[in-house]
């Protein structure tokens, strides 16, 4: 019993060092050379809270680069939310007048969303988040160089298109 409780005073006491040598480094601003991931992803939640988004995504990044596919994930995820929100507080500061700022941010964070549900396919939250920026920014592809002659585009006219127009809003009026 005597040598369990010896045991269980060693590992208490090495555990409170590393605790203790972590927290030393977050009041430094400095991260440890060879840093376990784990170290580091909580470094950018610190620095995420503290709202340096620089320095967070700085150690998500560096997160990203883990071999663990759960810090992966969740950086990835965590990276995303940041860059939304930034994108949501520029848009309710400035208005649409800020929408060339805004843009880039969303398309970053759709990149990381679809990162993080590569990842880990039935994560409910990133595919909610994913959804919201989607209706913000679609992702709207290209389908390559279009090989369409203007006879193709002749007939096309000719043919009346069926349900509603493409156009959003209500339609005003009787039919």
């Amino acid at each position: 019993m005597l040598v369990l409780s010896v045991l269980g005073l060693f590992w208490s006491g090495q555990a409170l060092y590393k605790a203790n040598l972590y927290h030393q480094h977050l009041e430094n601003k400095t991260l440890q050379n060879g840093a376990s991931p784990d170290a580091v992803f909580a470094d950018a939640v610190y620095w995420a809270k503290r709202k340096d988004t620089e320095k967070a995504t700085k150690f998500y990044t560096l997160a990203i680069a883990s071999h663990d596919k759960y810090i992966r994930k969740v950086a990835h995820y965590n990276m995303a939310n940041l860059y939304s929100r930034e994108a949501y507080l520029i848009l309710d500061a400035s208005g649409l007048e800020a929408w060339d700022k805004v843009t880039p941010l969303l398309s970053i964070a759709k990149e990381n969303y679809r990162e993080a549900l590569r990842l880990a396919p039935d994560w409910m939250d990133a595919k909610y988040n994913y959804e919201l920026a989607l209706r913000l920014v679609p992702t709207i592809e290209s389908k390559g160089p279009s090989n369409r002659t203007e006879d193709d585009d002749l007939k096309n006219e000719s043919i009346p298109q069926d349900g509603w127009p493409a156009i959003p809003g209500f339609p005003r009026g009787m039919p």
